[in-house]
């Protein structure tokens, strides 16, 4: 089967609920939403389990399966397919249906130029807007980082990661920016968590939300700035060393298959050996 069995669900469980606790990883599709459709509900479920890596790039989603699962018919199943294509995180073929999307190089390249930039500009903002209130919410964010980069959970941390990453855009007081920075939040979480899939990467991650917080409340637009493109780029860098590595491990493995076997043993003569006979 290609749903999770985490997906099994009766309908009156499918009733609207706070997006903040409805996401293990905390990708949702309507961040600005309080409560989230049918729809966006299942899109948030199973846009959480492939970034969690319980759909494996590739995998086929088909819609049947799913409505099975949450006990719905297919026409919210669609709709929510839709939703994850949008967001990157599927891609939907007329022939072969609904599949997760791979994890490639170039992507990782494409996407995170315009975050890192991005990115940078929101904790500038951050920091000559001096919220109160917002830097409040992101202050404790990421002391939440910093407390799990202690431990070996990558799924909690990956998730406070996102949540110091959207209160430091509201922070930002620019919507428009916020919105732009989380379209491509979405497209390149399962690439942050990749590059963060290492006690040493997180810690590493920690100390740059660190310097970003110390940055944003003394008020240094520039450091602040420099702060947050930095611990993208180590992301990005982390992901494209570890793409790199598992395709150089295919190519070997390929190569492998491909070399042919070493000849039978000859005799001094140059002959073949031959079986012996039996008596």
């Amino acid at each position: 089967m290609i749903y999770h069995p985490h997906f099994q669900a009766q309908v009156s469980d499918m009733e609207p609920l706070p997006h903040a606790t409805a996401s293990p990883v905390g990708w949702t599709p309507n961040p600005n939403a309080h409560t989230l459709s049918l729809p966006e509900q299942i899109a948030e479920r199973i846009g959480n389990e492939i970034i969690l890596g319980r759909y494996e790039p590739g995998a086929r989603i088909q819609e049947q399966d799913v409505a099975a699962s949450f006990q719905v018919s297919r026409g919210p199943v669609r709709e929510a397919l839709r939703i994850l294509e949008r967001d990157g995180l599927i891609q939907i073929n007329a022939r072969r249906g609904a599949q997760v999307t791979e994890l490639t190089i170039a992507e990782v390249e494409a996407i995170f130029d315009p975050r890192i930039a991005l990115n940078g500009l929101a904790a500038r903002r951050a920091a000559e807007r001096q919220d109160p209130t917002a830097l409040a919410r992101f202050k404790s964010a990421v002391e939440r980082c910093q407390a799990l980069a202690q431990t070996n959970d990558l799924d909690a941390y990956l998730k406070a990661s996102y949540t110091a990453h959207r209160t430091i855009c509201e922070a930002s007081g620019n919507p428009f920016l916020t919105r732009l920075v989380f379209m491509l939040a979405h497209q390149t979480l399962r690439y942050a968590r990749l590059g963060l899939s290492t006690p040493k990467r997180r810690q590493q991650s920690a100390r740059n939300w660190k310097m970003m917080l110390s940055a944003v409340l003394s008020g240094n637009g520039d450091q602040a700035q420099a702060a947050a493109e930095r611990l993208a780029q180590e992301s990005r860098e982390t992901a494209v060393r570890l793409l790199s590595e598992a395709q150089s491990g295919i190519e070997a493995g390929v190569k492998a298959v491909a070399r042919p076997s070493a000849p039978r043993a000859r005799s001094r003569t140059g002959a073949r050996r031959a079986k012996p006979k039996a008596d």
